[in-house]
């Protein structure tokens, strides 16, 4: 009987600190994520390459319902992780932020796409400056 009790008591245990590492992930509904050195990502305990990110933020957006991706620690990321974080909450239809120096705010994509060069009118070509 008591080796029952102790097995129940280290299985609650463990199901509390699951669901507790799991809560803390998220937080307003944004997924916490941070940059880690090596170009990968941190969430939720695990270490992520791009592909692995995109679908580990993409079954985070089905199960659990979160609205945005949080860069926290941002002021340390690369111009490509924020650029990353960025598209795949843009992919995500979820908003992305940036957390710099304990300030929240959007995050906005520091490589964007270069402008394309408008058509020209009735086929001809743009006139070259």
């Amino acid at each position: 009987m008591r080796k029952l009790l102790v097995i129940a008591a280290v299985s609650a245990a463990a199901l509390i600190a699951t669901v507790s590492v799991s809560a803390r992930a998220i937080v307003d509904g944004r997924l916490q994520v941070e940059g880690a050195k090596d170009g990968r990502y941190v969430v939720d305990g695990s270490r992520l390459g791009k592909a692995e990110f995109f679908g580990y933020v993409g079954d985070f957006v089905e199960t659990k319902k979160i609205t945005g991706l949080l860069l926290i620690k941002g002021d340390q990321a690369t111009d490509e992780q924020k650029h990353i974080v960025f598209i795949t909450a843009a992919t995500q239809h979820i908003d992305a932020f940036i957390d710099q120096g304990g300030k929240v705010q959007p995050l906005v994509d520091p490589t964007p796409a270069a402008a394309a060069t408008p058509p020209g009118v009735d086929g001809q070509a743009p006139a070259s400056h």
